[in-house]
C-alpha cells in the first residue's frame, strides 16, 4: 500500500516537474521570442487570472428575493477583471436553485472560470465561494462553514428588509 502510495507521489511530481521545465524551455530557450509574442498577444491579466490558483470570489445573497449581501474579490485576486462573471454564477445559483439549497448542504458547480461551492444557512441565505479547479474543496467548503458561522450572529434578514430600496436596482 505504501508503495503504491509512493509511486503516485513520484508520478504527480514527476508530471509537475515535466510542466514546469517545458515552461522554462519555452520561457528561456531558443523558441522564446515566439513564446513571448504569444504570451503577449493575450491579455495578460486574463492569462494570469485564470492560472491563479485558490479562493477567487466569496458572495453571498438571499435566495427568495436574490438580495446580495456580501461580494468579496479575495485580495491575491484583486483586478481580477472576471470579477463580474464570478458575481454572475452566484446569481444565478440564487435564480435557479437558491430556495432548494438545504442549510448546511455542499454543492459544486464546475463553470469556464473554476468552480462554485455553495452552501445555506437555515434564514434561506446561500453562501456560494468561487475557487480555481485545483483548489482542494475540502478547504472551499470549511471556508463556507466558517462564514455560515459568521453570518449565524447578524440579523440579515432585518438588516435586507430595513435597507433602501434603491440600492437593490
Amino acid at each position: 500500500m505504501a508503495h503504491r502510495r509512493f509511486a503516485e507521489v513520484k508520478r504527480q511530481v514527476g508530471e509537475t516537474f515535466n510542466v514546469i521545465e517545458d515552461w522554462m524551455l519555452d520561457a528561456f530557450g531558443e523558441k522564446r521570442d515566439e513564446f513571448f509574442a504569444q504570451l503577449m498577444g493575450e491579455d495578460l491579466e486574463v492569462a494570469v487570472a485564470r492560472r491563479r490558483r485558490g479562493m477567487r470570489y466569496f458572495a453571498a445573497g438571499r435566495a427568495k428575493d436574490r438580495r446580495m449581501f456580501a461580494s468579496i474579490l479575495f485580495p491575491l485576486f484583486q483586478g481580477d477583471p472576471h470579477e463580474h462573471r464570478y458575481l454572475e454564477a452566484v446569481e444565478d445559483v440564487l435564480r435557479v436553485a437558491g430556495v432548494s439549497v438545504q442549510p448546511r448542504s455542499r454543492h459544486k458547480l464546475s463553470f469556464d472560470l473554476g468552480v462554485l461551492y455553495f452552501t445555506a444557512d437555515s434564514q434561506g441565505n446561500v453562501y456560494g465561494v468561487v475557487a480555481s479547479d485545483d483548489f482542494p474543496m475540502a478547504s472551499s467548503f470549511k471556508f463556507l462553514e466558517g462564514m455560515l458561522d459568521v453570518y449565524e450572529g447578524i440579523d440579515v434578514t432585518t438588516a435586507l428588509n430595513k435597507t433602501d430600496a434603491s440600492l437593490w436596482e
